[in-house]
């Protein structure tokens, strides 16, 4: 059986709304500061793991 994520799809398939987390990122820092986009790519990626590692591990 494969490891389902919050929204029913596969690990692979899983993904979060890019602009929703580019605000959430723009919001948590200071406003002269800038982050790459592969460096945002990267923030999503891993939240997309951590929330697929949670529900493994929790149901």
């Amino acid at each position: 059986m494969e490891p389902m994520d919050i929204v029913g799809k596969s690990k692979e398939d899983a993904s979060l709304p890019k602009a929703t987390m580019t605000k959430i990122i723009k919001e948590m820092l200071p406003p002269d500061v800038r982050v790459a986009r592969d460096a945002q790519d990267l923030l999503i990626e891993c939240c997309v793991a951590a929330a697929c590692l949670q529900k493994l591990f929790h149901g």
